[in-house]
């Protein structure tokens, strides 16, 4: 009989082992899941906002080297990623330091941003100055 009692308590401890090695498990892929799901989130996130920052600089050296400036806006249709831009353009009056005012200087500020739905996000901008000499003042 003690022989029996000892192969049975083996049998239940070894079951006992396999429930705490799938529980062990569970709890391992679960963790695992959601470490791997985080990881993708980012990773689409890096890529669309990659391309958020190359439509804005395309805009911003498209805009830039027009032959003439004025104040004006522009709006660019979306891209085929649905990632929409616009830029407006603006006189600028700067002074140096020695009070010598700069003319024909236009602020060239350009937004990107990705739709979602109603909300603007991912929404980036740039801007630079630049100077038109053939630009009516």
């Amino acid at each position: 009989m003690k022989h029996t009692h000892t192969a049975s308590s083996a049998h239940g401890f070894a079951l006992l082992e396999v429930i705490l090695a799938l529980a062990l498990f569970a709890l391992v892929s679960v963790g695992m899941t959601q470490a791997i799901e985080g990881i993708a989130k980012t990773s689409n996130d890096s890529r669309r906002e990659a391309q958020v920052l190359r439509v804005l600089e395309s805009v911003l050296a498209e805009v830039a080297h027009q032959p003439e400036f004025k104040a004006t806006s522009v709006t660019f249709n979306p891209t085929a990623d649905g990632i929409d831009a616009s830029a407006t353009i603006e006189k600028v009056k700067l002074i140096t330091k020695d009070k010598v005012e700069l003319d024909h200087m236009f602020r060239i500020r350009a937004e990107a941003w990705i739709t979602d739905g109603r909300t603007r996000r991912m929404k980036r901008s740039m801007e630079t100055y630049v100077y038109s000499p053939h630009s009516p003042i």
